[in-house]
């Protein structure tokens, strides 16, 4: 473990190392979230424990090796010379201990185990979805609210401009105090602005920080957004067979029929054989005074026991009943997140354009009535309203293509697609079947599956 722990640091630490000096990329954040987010490593670690869970059950299917050792000694108190030399004597016991036959609960409540690792591997890629949508979210809002800040920064810089040329007007006599005031609060009001998208931007940062484990810096424009289905019937079609929620639902639901199945045998014996070997003799004894081997079958029925075991029965019923209108759930979830994401993506696809024509029209709309405010045919609240249009109309388009961005990203995720080996980000994925393997090959030894195999073909031949 402790091996494990040092080897996952060293990771971090070098794939942090290994980022570029320069320049981010979409696809370099997405590689060092993958590989160090603390969201998925948690993830990873509790689907290495849930594999453990195989191994508990499994362990019905071999054989259960104990060892006692007892000392005693004892004093008879009806006779006063055996207080003065009091009795002792220890014992040695050795016993081996497997079951013959359960009615079948043993195997089924193996099965119910690999299930839920499946369950457990679905919400491991839940995980990674999330927090891989959450790094190209953080990115690109780091990216427009640095836009948002040069946008500011540039309406400050024209307002200045502008409250010079008012201020030069007046001492001509071309415009009045009023107009200088109104250039005045515009220019005070942009620089509230500009402090404001800061702070946004302030935020956006500590947000990737956070998803990605170090501050952005020089992030590069992003790439083009992956390429979607069609129609938004194919993206449905998808999401319902591969995303992780709705597959997650299935195992859960199919482990928890599989141990309902497991608990309705509680009423069938138990038959368990044993072999064991004592020795033992007194204390200072030379020889032994004990030294027997045993072998006995034990049969065990479960008549009553208070109403526990209908209680049980009624309770994996219900359990499984849930379990089944999760799975009814999670589709409902999926086909609406799917169809609400790509109602974005198409919404902001189609303002973009309309965005850009009116970026268009206010950047002439602008220059005209600046021009005309020189000449004196347009009031300074004229040409200060243009500008306030202009930029207006730029950041409406800066978010449009932000949301048309994250929107593609979102319809991707919501088809369960966005997992760092279907986005090909060139980096190892985990596979949890090294645990899985590992795990297995510590409990079964040498012999391997063969063991498993041979006490589980013997309990089906006596109808176990």
């Amino acid at each position: 473990m402790l091996k494990r722990l040092k080897s996952t640091g060293f990771a971090v630490a070098l794939a942090v190392l290994s980022l570029p000096a320069s320049a981010t990329t979409l696809a370099d954040a997405l590689v060092l979230a993958y590989q160090t987010n603390p969201q998925i490593l948690a993830q990873q670690a509790a689907l290495r424990a849930t594999d453990e869970s195989v191994i508990s059950a499994r362990s019905l299917l071999l054989p259960a090796l104990t060892q006692t050792i007892r000392a005693t000694r004892a004093a008879r108190l009806n006779t006063r010379s055996d207080l003065r030399d009091p009795q002792g004597q220890w014992t040695h016991n050795t016993t081996l201990t497997i079951q013959l036959f359960d009615g079948g609960a043993d195997r089924l409540n193996i099965d119910a185990a690999r299930m839920g690792v499946l369950a457990g591997r679905q919400a491991l890629l839940q995980v990674e979805q999330s927090v891989l949508f959450s790094t190209v979210l953080a990115y690109v809002d780091v990216r427009r609210d640095q836009q948002f800040v040069r946008l500011a920064q540039n309406n400050v810089r024209v307002l200045r401009e502008q409250v010079r040329a008012a201020n030069d007007r007046f001492e001509v006599g071309e415009v009045t105090r009023t107009d200088v005031s109104q250039a005045q609060a515009r220019l005070a009001a942009a620089l509230s602005q500009l402090e404001t998208n800061r702070g946004q931007l302030a935020r956006s940062e500590n947000a990737y920080t956070a998803v990605v484990g170090i501050p952005p810096r020089n992030l590069r424009n992003p790439p083009a957004a992956p390429k979607l289905p069609g129609t938004v019937e194919k993206a449905e079609a998808v999401a319902i067979r591969k995303h992780p929620r709705v597959m997650q639902a299935q195992f859960n639901a199919k482990a928890a029929e599989l141990s309902t199945k497991s608990t309705f045998k509680n009423r069938h014996p138990q038959i368990n054989g044993q072999v064991g070997y004592d020795f033992g003799s007194n204390f200072g004894g030379t020889r032994l005074t004990t030294d027997d081997v045993t072998a006995s079958i034990t049969g065990t029925f479960n008549i009553y026991q208070g109403g526990r075991l209908d209680s049980d029965r009624r309770r994996d019923i219900a359990l499984y009943q849930q379990a089944l209108s999760n799975v009814q759930q999670s589709g409902y979830v999926t086909r609406q997140g799917l169809r609400d994401a790509w109602a974005g993506w198409k919404t902001a696809s189609a303002s973009i354009k309309s965005n850009r024509e009116q970026v268009r029209a206010a950047q002439v709309a602008f220059e005209g009535v600046t021009e005309e405010a020189k000449l004196g045919a347009r009031t300074t609240l004229d040409a200060l309203d243009a500008e306030q249009e202009l930029l207006s109309a730029r950041s409406q388009l800066v978010n449009a293509i932000r949301d048309q961005y994250v929107a593609q990203y979102q319809v991707l995720a919501e088809m369960g697609l966005m997992t760092a080996q279907h986005l090909n980000l060139g980096v190892p994925i985990y596979n949890p079947d090294v645990n899985a393997r590992a795990v297995t090959k510590k409990q079964l030894g040498i012999l391997g599956e063969k063991r498993i195999k041979l006490f589980d073909k013997l309990k089906k031949r006596n109808g176990g």
